[in-house]
């Protein structure tokens, strides 16, 4: 009898090997694809914009800059959208703040987005600050991924 390897995710084996219960498990859907061997390697997925904003503050501690994460990105009820509204919570406001005056700026002010210029979109809100946090005498950028933005904290740290 050959193996069977199953494609639900709900199953405990998934991903450990063929299924020795296939015949009596109930989410049991037979992967044709992996036991034939013809399934496609898996395509190199773009990290989330959550992860490449761990990426960029672990870079940051690590390296002893200090640095403020802004979280506009929630998702909330509209309730609570209202409280942080009326708090102030601003649309569009850069993700993070590096609180150091260089180079006749104020700080740096990055909006980070994810790697793949595709899968990010720059909203009409986020232009409009990075625009006017650059006429205060702030230095605002958009980057597309950890590894840009560290190249921009790193040339924005050099004295």
């Amino acid at each position: 009898m050959n193996a069977k390897y199953c494609k639900n995710t709900r199953c405990s084996v998934h991903n450990q090997g063929p299924c020795a219960a296939w015949e009596s498990c109930g989410f049991f859907m037979w992967d044709v694809e992996k036991e034939a061997g013809t399934r496609p390697a898996k395509k190199e997925q773009t990290q989330l914009e959550s992860d490449e904003q761990i990426t960029l503050y672990r870079w940051c501690r690590d390296n002893g800059i200090e640095m403020v994460h802004i979280p506009n990105e929630r998702e909330c009820s509209k309730y609570t959208g209202y409280l942080l509204s009326e708090q102030g919570v601003q649309k569009g406001f850069p993700d993070n703040f590096f609180p150091y005056a260089r180079h006749g700026y104020h700080g740096l002010f990055i909006e980070l987005k994810r790697a793949k210029k595709s899968l990010s979109k720059v909203s009409a809100e986020q232009k409009k600050w990075a625009a006017a946090l650059s006429a205060n005498g702030y230095k605002a950028l958009i980057c597309y991924g950890a590894a840009e933005a560290i190249i921009e904290v790193k040339k924005y740290m050099s004295e």
